[in-house]
């Protein structure tokens, strides 16, 4: 490993762990509010993170990306072979097996669907926007290795939510994973903001210093944090693959978005069908965010091409009116 990607900021605290909080929802729901986090140790049934990570597994192997591990212990991670593998694999979502619902199968494990209502104190609705990462290592970082600060918050308005981050194989300093900052929840949107409306990213230095948490991540580790808590991924400059699933869950006693598919649309208003088999109409206002998968809005005509009827979409809504609108994201 090159000594001077070693070297790299930013310089980072250890996160809290809240394992002592599971099953009382007042203090849980107080500490999402105070830290903009959960982190439990050791709480996710290894054996369903095992299965996840084999498929994870196969697919590298199927686009040259690892030569095959048989049955070699993999929870400290793979390492590429060298070969440059067919498609880009950073992230895998282009694969069959992203396009397959994979993360609802591993959810939907009785133990982690048992550990998510326990620790919930209710079956959680899925916002879908999963997102599984094979990120490779790269010889090249930046001076921060922070790959895009951002909040999930000011993007996704009108729905409450907390992103679920599990690392399927271990993650350490070198390979990076998530880093993210501590007791940053108030609803203060941090981005620069471009001429358009659109949420950019968000400066390091616009952090208070010392609020940055990372830690060793382990299969059976999970991460919870606030839509309003600023997050990064870290640049990988080990020698394994970068291995992760997130998703997020709508938080517990907030308004649920519709989640459906488009029926019609026009510049000022959508029809869709929930899956729950309603049938709703909504106003596209002026501060309603829409927009595709990225967080550029689109208005007018490049809204009604990008999301035409049978869209997957995802609809935040209060009072009849849009809040945000955009695709699904690998259901």
């Amino acid at each position: 490993m090159n000594v001077a990607l070693q070297n790299l900021v930013p310089a980072t605290c250890e996160p809290k762990t809240h394992n002592h909080l599971i099953g009382n929802l007042p203090a849980l729901g107080e500490a999402m509010d105070r830290d903009g986090y959960w982190f439990f140790r050791d709480v996710l049934d290894k054996a369903a993170v095992a299965r996840l990570r084999r498929i994870y597994l196969d697919e590298l192997e199927q686009v040259g990306a690892i030569d095959p591990v048989a049955d070699v212990s993999t929870e400290a991670g793979v390492r590429p072979n060298g070969r440059q593998p067919a498609i880009d694999i950073n992230r895998i979502s282009g694969m069959p097996f992203a396009r397959s619902s994979v993360w609802r199968s591993f959810v939907e494990d009785k133990p982690i669907h048992d550990f998510l209502v326990k620790l919930l104190g209710e079956a959680p609705f899925w916002k879908p926007s999963a997102v599984y990462r094979t990120t490779p290592p790269t010889p090249h970082a930046s001076a921060d290795r922070l790959t895009g600060l951002h909040q999930d918050g000011p993007s996704n308005p009108g729905i409450e939510f907390i992103t679920m981050w599990a690392p399927v194989a271990e993650i350490d300093w070198e390979v990076g994973g998530i880093v993210f900052a501590e007791g940053l929840t108030d609803r203060v949107n941090r981005h620069r903001i471009d001429e358009h409306g659109s949420n950019k990213g968000i400066a390091p230095e616009n952090l208070p210093a010392g609020s940055l948490r990372h830690t060793t991540y382990r299969p059976g580790d999970v991460l919870f944090i606030n839509s309003w808590t600023p997050h990064s991924g870290l640049t990988n400059i080990s020698d394994r693959f970068r291995l992760s699933l997130d998703q997020r869950i709508v938080r517990p006693g907030t308004p649920r978005p519709y989640v459906g598919e488009v029926l019609s649309i026009a510049p000022d208003r959508i029809e869709l069908r929930d899956d729950s088999g309603l049938t709703a109409t909504a106003r596209i206002v002026e501060s309603s965010y829409t927009r595709a998968t990225a967080n550029d809005v689109l208005r007018g005509q490049a809204l009604v091409e990008a999301l035409p009827p049978g869209t997957r979409v995802i609809v935040g809504h209060a009072d009849g009116v849009v809040t945000l609108l955009r695709k699904t994201h690998q259901e």
